[in-house]
Order: C-alpha cells, then structure tokens, then sequence
C-alpha cells in the first residue's frame, strides 16, 4: 500500500517575553496577577476550582462530596451565597443545619480546598429571581442598581456574610453574576463588600456576553458542551460548539442568552490586560422542562482540553456537584415571567459528583487533566500559547491544535472531539514546533476522530530530557528510588519516546501497564510508566504512592460507591492492598396505579414548554425503603415524563426525564419508612426536545439503594 505522505502542521513559538503585571485590580501583597498567570507568594500556580452549592446538598453529604472534589485533583471550591436560601422572610436570615455557611466553608478548608465565594446578591444558578428573596424583588426597589433602597439592603445582606466567613480565608470573591452593561454597580458591590469586612486577594466579576467591567474586577469566563438555553427546535446549540475549538476568543455568546440583552463588544478591551481565567465550564448540564441536553464525560474532558489548549490557567467548573433545593418555590419557572420551567427540588447536573458524593465518568476523566496540572501546572500556567498559522475557525474538517510553551518545553495540545459531531480522521500527521533555540518534531500519527490530548516536549526527567512523546502525562512521582513519569496512551496511536541525552531500555511488564528505563552513561537515570487510556482513568497518587483504583482517594481513604479494588505500586510492583465493600441493597416497589392521558401541554408566552399542572393521570408507586442508611442514595430507574416523591403531603424530590437515573439522598429520607411517587407519561403534544431519547412508558423499573464504603490505605 502506498504510503501516505506526512501532513505536516507548524507552529512558531517565539521567545518568551517578561509577563505584564496586573496592578489595579486591588491584589493583596502575597498574590499578583500576570496578563498570564495567578500568582501566590510570587509564583505563578493553575487554581482548579469546581461549583458546589452547599445549601443544595445535604449537611450529611457535604464532607464526601468535597473529599470526592478534592480526590478529582480540585484546588478550590467555589458556592453561591443564595439570598432566597437564607432569608425568605426579610430580617430573619437563616445559617443553620444546611445553610451554614461558615460550618461548609470549615469543611472545605478540612478537605485542603480553598475557597471562592460568589456573593451575589444576583446569582442566577437557575434560581428563583436569580436568587433575590421574592420580597426584595416585591419591593419597588430598583434591583441590580445603584439605587440606594437596594444598596441599603445589600449591605445588611453583606455584613451577616461578613459575620459567617470571619477568620476564613478567602482565595477570591465574586459579586452579583452576569451583568454585563453596569460597571459602576459592579464596583459599588465591591466597595460595600470590603467595607463590611469581606476580603480577599482576587475580586473577580463573569466576563460573558461582552460585560463591561470595572478596573477592579478580574473578567473570568466560562462555556458549556450544550444548553437548556436554545429552544427546543434546534437540535443542538451551534453557539456551544464554539467551546470546543481552540480559539484565542474568550468569550461565550450562549450562556444565559436568554437573561440578556444585546450587551456586546467591551469586554474586548479588558481581555489581554487579564490571564484567561474560567469559572463556569461545564462538567454537565441541567435540564429545562423545554429542552433536556445529554452531556457526556468525554464531551466535558474536550471542552476542558480546548480551554487549555486555548490559554487558560484557571479550570473553574459549573456544576462540579449536582445539588437539590432545601424547599420548593426556590427555582426559576415561567409563571414568574422567567424564560425557562425547572422542576422545583432536583439540581440535577449530570455534574462528576452526585449529590450524596458518588464519582461519575467525568470525574475520572478531568482528574486525568487535573494530575496533569498537578505536576505541571504552575510552569503551564505561565506558557503563552501558540496557535498554528493555518487555524481554522468553525471547520469541523480541521485539525484543532496548539502549544503552549515558554521557548524550551510545553505540550501539544489536540482536540478532536465535538458533542454531536463525527470528527473525521487525520492521516500522517507530524507537529513541526519551532523554537527559539531549535525545534521540536514529533513523529507521523494518525489521529483518529474523538482524540483529545497534551502531549510534552523538552521536559526534563532525571538526567535525561524527553524531546517528545506521544503520551499524556498523568504524574510524576519516585519509584525505587528514581523519577517516574506516568503517561497514558491516546486511544489509536502508538506510544513514541524520543530521549536525548539517554538510552530507552525495556520494556518490563507490570499489572498496569509497561515500565521503560532511561539510562545514561550505564546508569539509569529515571523511568517512564506507560498505561492504557482506561487504566489511567483509575490512577490516584496518595502521599507519593500510585494508586490504582476506581474510587476517590483522598488523605489515606479510597471511598467509593461501587464494589472495586485498591492496588498500590511498591517497590515489587503492584501489590493488592484490599477492597471497598460498597454496598447495593433492593427497596421494594408496589405499583398504585398505571397512567392515564398525559395532561394537555401548557406553554409560556416566549413559546418554551412549561411544566403541566394537572397530575390527575400520573402513574402512582409505592416504595418500601426498609432501613435508611447513615450514606449513600435511593437510585430509581425510571421513565416518564415528570416524577415526585412525597412523604405524606411534603415533596422530598422530583425529577425530570433526560435519560439518568434519579438519585435520592438518603440523608432526606432520614426517619421515612416509605415513599409516594408520581410519575406523568409524556404526551406527544408540546415543544419539548429530549436529546437522550422520548420515554416510552410511566413506571419504576428498580429501585434499590447505593451505600458508599470505605478502605484505609495501608
């Protein structure tokens, strides 16, 4: 067969230049911000921070689901303060049991998380008024301005966080949340803050939409895989595409276009003065009654990828938890005049935590980047990044790529995975990098569609220097008693490693994967451990041990909600080191009552579906719970169209149909002996787009509780 001639791809990396202070953004003394980077006590560090909502998650649930953020390679929590959540009823502010703000933050900080407080009063999340207490919002004031009716009741708002978050540091501080033509308000929000006492080095505002800013605020961004936010003729949202090329745009028109006006074109101006910092990349999505998107983990770990190939040196995630709300009336809905219906208690994300802290898929595949960062961040944080000369835009043909790199070193970056979209195949293909000093050139790959990877060049290992590899990094750490670099594979291409100044010797076969000695001068020098995709996705490293397991290991635990087993690499090689005993345990389900008709469809006057009010024919069940556990969750596979779950005449949960399973903390169900369910069949009339598929039926198919468990590594 005729071979295929090289398809050669180019990039110019120039030399690296001195960074440009950020100055007037109010930073204090021991942080600095570059036009690239954070910096802490001088130094550039790569913050990966992941949204958390602690008043939607369960007091009980709150340590497991920030252990099992931190087990994900996260540096940083981020959470709203929602004004609705803590005071329905003006003066009688509410911190207790699940809004204890400070008692989460505590638990943050115990779980070795910092923290980035987003303080409001506006948060959106989907909440109802945005988050603004309905008898503030009732009240004549004009919200969201610099009225000063409104900035009287933020202050007094702002001085009880004050009073929670006394003595606990704060990495950064977010005010209000998506306004985009107010930069004044935005720096009054600031001033009040600081003057009741909340600080922090960063202040930083979403730079969305064109937002206009004030000076003081540092603009970060954010980009979703897909949207509830379209309407639910389109198939899918173009506009979302736009996340997954590599870019040296910024800017998301999608998100929240719906709450918007027309606000574009001055964030232009802040951009290059600010590193590219994210706070809202989507680890999933919620669904609308209207429009019900089905986001995968590799979507997530693409999207991730691209913001790093992009320039990114914040990974800041939305939702990196799902959550529920404390009570109903607290999530947006049409009858409000608000464009979108959201089922009253569920959060549902498909987020990489559950909300009881179980670990999905996506969590797995950004803690494969996040052991990257780990390593590698705080030098990857200050790498420019260089976009070939033959960037494409919005071509799905083209080969998407870049490098980041500071004139010596840095990674290749490839994403050829789009949600929705068949990325085609690319023949021969060989990375040409011109440096300052020389060059580096990877050998011809055939890069399949799906790829999505960072590949090094120049990085030194013990004596020896890796000229390129065609790996991705996951860790580095010491194994008897000399440097070990782990890589994984990428899916279709072999494994290259080009060595300069050493000899590569091996290959020596492991349980995980194959180990190959770099040897210098008859000495060897350090090693590279090579392990298939998969097996990577079940690497930790605890106190400098690999771990090779498909729970969340943090602090010397591995906790997961699935039976699997624990194996540690020694001096021998991989040893068995035990087991979690997860547990799965049957609820019994007695159906009540088949379907009638579904209701007729109701509609808002932007057209968008809303949620019916008539559950005269709902499907009834009867749930048995037996024994509630202290952990873990009441998991119902189901279908219909809509779901509730009540106890007597109080709704604990409800759920709405995009293909997963409905979870159910136990922690809610403390105290039941069983449960009521409601569940509507879906109707063929409406404007309703489902991506993961119409549900064909009305009924719980099982119901059965997932109870964590837990191994201490020896």
């Amino acid at each position: 067969m005729e071979e295929m001639p090289a398809q050669r791809h180019t990039a110019s990396v120039p030399a690296l230049s001195d960074a440009d202070l950020v100055l007037d953004a109010g930073i204090g003394p021991d942080h600095g911000m570059t036009d690239r980077a954070v910096l802490v006590d001088a130094r550039p560090v790569f913050p990966r921070s992941g949204e958390i909502h602690y008043s939607r998650i369960p007091r009980a649930d709150w340590s497991r689901v920030l252990h099992a953020a931190a087990a994900g390679g996260l540096t940083h929590v981020a959470t709203y303060v929602l004004w609705n959540h803590h005071e329905p009823v003006r003066g009688q502010a509410d911190f207790c049991d699940g809004r204890d703000l400070r008692a989460f933050l505590e638990h943050a900080r115990d779980a070795g998380l910092g923290i980035v407080l987003r303080i409001g009063p506006y948060a959106h999340a989907e909440a109802r008024y945005g988050g603004l207490p309905d008898w503030l919002v009732d009240g004549g004031t004009a919200v969201r301005t610099d009225d000063p009716a409104y900035l009287d009741e933020v202050r007094r708002w702002y001085r009880r966080i004050a009073v929670e978050t006394e003595g606990i540091d704060l990495f950064a501080v977010q005010v209000d949340n998506e306004l985009y033509d107010r930069p004044e308000h935005l720096a009054t929000l600031r001033a009040i803050a600081e003057e009741v006492g909340i600080c922090a080095p960063f202040w930083v505002a979403t730079g969305w939409g064109g937002a206009q800013l004030p000076p003081m605020l540092v603009p970060t961004y954010g980009g979703y895989p897909d949207s509830f936010w379209v309407e639910a003729s389109d198939v899918r949202d173009d506009r979302s595409l736009s996340n997954f090329e590599i870019t040296p745009r910024r800017d998301d028109d999608s998100i929240g276009a719906d709450h918007r006006g027309d606000a574009r074109g001055a964030a232009d101006r802040v951009r290059d003065r600010f590193p590219y910092l994210t706070c809202e990349l989507g680890a999933g999505m919620v669904s609308a009654y209207h429009r019900r998107p089905a986001v995968s983990a590799r979507d997530v770990e693409a999207l991730a990828m691209a913001k790093l190939a992009s320039g990114s040196s914040w990974q800041g995630y939305y939702m990196y938890a799902d959550g529920r709300n404390p009570r109903r009336g607290l999530q947006e809905q049409h009858a409000l005049g608000e464009p979108n219906d959201f089922i009253e208690i569920g959060y549902d994300f498909g987020a990489a935590v559950t909300v009881d802290g179980a670990v999905r898929e996506t969590w797995a595949r950004l803690r494969r980047q996040h052991a990257l960062l780990a390593s590698w961040g705080c030098e990857l944080a200050d790498m420019p990044v260089t976009f070939p000369a033959s960037r494409s835009t919005r071509d799905d043909t083209a080969l998407r790529w870049s490098v980041r790199s500071d004139g010596n070193r840095g990674f290749v970056f490839v994403v050829n995975h789009q949600a929705h979209t068949a990325m085609p195949d690319h023949a021969s293909v060989v990375f040409d990098i011109e440096l300052p000093d020389g060059a580096a050139r990877f050998p011809a790959v055939d890069i399949p569609g799906g790829a999505v990877f960072a590949w090094p060049f120049g990085w030194t290992l013990g004596a020896a220097c890796i000229r390129t590899l065609t790996a991705q990094p996951v860790t580095e750490t010491t194994w008897r008693q000399a440097p070990l670099l782990v890589v994984a594979a990428t899916d279709g291409i072999d494994v290259m490693l080009d060595v300069e100044d050493a000899e590569v010797r091996g290959k020596v076969a492991l349980r995980f994967g194959d180990v190959y000695e770099l040897v210098r001068d008859g000495s060897l020098t350090s090693r590279v451990l090579v392990v298939e995709p998969d097996t990577a996705l079940a690497l930790s490293v605890d106190r400098g041990r690999l771990v090779h397991t498909s729970g969340a290991v943090h602090g010397g635990w591995v906790v997961s909600h699935d039976a699997t087993e624990v194996w540690c690499l020694q001096d021998e090689g991989w040893m068995h080191a035990g087991a979690v005993r997860a547990e799965r345990r049957a609820a019994t389900v007695r159906p009540l009552r088949e379907a009638a008709a579904p209701p007729a469809p109701r509609a808002a006057p932007n057209g968008r579906a809303s949620i019916p009010a008539d559950w005269t024919g709902a499907a009834a069940v009867r749930v048995s719970l037996g024994e509630v556990p202290d952990a873990g969750a009441l998991v119902l596979e189901w279908h219909g169209d809509l779901a509730r779950a009540w106890a007597g005449d109080r709704l604990v949960s409800d759920a709405v149909w995009n293909g997963r399973p409905w979870r159910i903390p136990a922690a809610d169900l403390v105290g039941l002996e069983e449960l009521r369910l409601e569940i509507l069949p879906y109707g063929a009339g409406g404007h309703i787009h489902i991506i993961a598929g119409r549900p064909d039926a009305a009924r719980i198919e099982r119901a059965a509780w997932q109870i964590p468990g837990r191994f201490r590594l020896p």
